[in-house]
């Protein structure tokens, strides 16, 4: 289950995907993150803006006796023409994704 914290910055990003034609890449790793876990009723995922421009912070929750527990956490993070992939700003992400890493594909992938 996705918990959007962010709904305007998430807004945001659908609509910069549309612009450059990304759409199904954005949706497809936020189905990802949303089915990650299987049971929707024990694994729920939190997604947050990030300080990268069109990303995202993510946290995962998983249902114990107790409530809910801290599980993994990580980025969606973006990459695309003008995003170095070097680890520099603004997205301060390492890509080993060959159009990532040039520069000429618009594409989030998942960190942890």
């Amino acid at each position: 289950m996705m918990m959007i914290e962010d709904q305007e910055h998430l807004d945001k990003v659908r609509e910069f995907a549309r612009s450059v034609g990304a759409e199904a890449e954005l949706q497809k790793q936020l189905d990802f993150l949303a089915g990650f876990g299987g049971d929707a009723a024990k694994v729920r995922c939190h997604l947050y803006r990030d300080f990268a421009p069109h990303s995202f912070l993510w946290r995962m929750e998983h249902s114990s006796l107790d409530g809910w527990r801290p599980g993994l956490v990580g980025g969606l993070i973006y990459s695309g023409p003008g995003v170095p992939s070097d680890g520099s700003a603004p997205s301060f992400s390492v890509s080993l994704n060959r159009d990532a890493a040039s520069g000429r594909k618009h594409m989030w992938s998942i960190h942890t």
